[in-house]
């Protein structure tokens, strides 16, 4: 049993990339279980094989103990550790061979806090997992949008110790120039620093940003460092997205469902 983390900010389409994706694995006949992680969505474009909401509902948080909506979603995620072994549980019992998870869009939960560390590490712990961050084409499209969303990109890899592959949402919205262009910022960080500068962004920042993104993200240093384009909409790139979770999972061969679900 492989698991695929899908993470990114609210509205940078999780779930719609977690629905595509998932229909698109099944289509080429692998067996994919679908996990809700979000105790807060009201509103799914799947129908979720596994539901956290089934053991705590922010709704019903948020009533009970009169707290706000970012309050609920918090003391939820929090309550979630009581149900973890759970929840584990009705996955396995699935038996499927791979299993998308659909996270809560709030990156505090992840980034800044404990309990979305300790939720994941829980659940994902003696399987193999793969994360993909999402950025938003409309964030990616802007030189110190971008930046900053690959901050939060790599602070979410420090805390979550995962291997993770960074794609930009939403590629429908998108020509080719742009993705060339994006893909070259994330890949030379002089020409990023250039184009932030044009942006008016204070020099020494730009300087500094590309120096961490240099250091961050070498030269041809893996897999994982080059970014990808997909959306949920048109179907753009799930297959370049699908070959990059399996060459960080298992150096790229299918797992099909007639196999037996390994642990590492």
């Amino acid at each position: 049993m492989y698991f695929v983390v899908i993470l990114g900010p609210a509205g940078s389409g999780k779930s719609h990339l977690a629905a595509a994706l998932a229909d698109w694995m099944e289509a080429n006949q692998l067996d994919v279980t679908r996990l809700n992680l979000d105790p807060a969505v009201e509103w799914l474009p799947y129908n979720p094989d596994v539901d956290v909401r089934d053991y705590v509902n922010a709704r019903k948080v948020m009533e009970e103990y009169q707290l706000g909506p970012n309050g609920a979603m918090i003391a939820s995620v929090d309550m979630l550790i009581k149900y973890i072994d759970k929840i584990r549980e009705d996955v396995e019992s699935t038996r499927a061979n791979y299993v998308i998870v659909d996270t809560p869009g709030q990156m505090e939960l992840f980034a800044f806090r404990e309990t979305g560390p300790i939720v994941l590490s829980k659940l994902l712990e003696g399987y193999r997992s793969a994360a993909v961050f999402l950025i938003d084409a409309v964030m990616a499209a802007k030189p110190s949008s971008l930046a900053s969303s690959i901050l939060l990109a790599n602070s979410v890899r420090f805390r979550l110790k995962l291997p993770q592959i960074n794609a930009v949402s939403k590629a429908d919205l998108l020509d080719r120039n742009a993705m060339e262009e994006i893909e070259r910022m994330m890949n030379d960080p002089d020409y990023f620093y250039s184009k932030l500068v044009e942006e008016r962004v204070d020099p020494l920042q730009a300087e500094a940003f590309a120096r961490l993104l240099d250091a961050l993200q070498p030269s041809g240093a893996s897999l994982e460092a080059a970014v990808r384009f997909v959306s949920a909409v048109s179907g753009y790139g799930l297959d370049d997205l699908y070959a990059a979770v399996q060459q960080v999972l298992i150096g790229g061969e299918d797992f099909f469902t007639e196999e037996p679900n390994p642990r590492l």
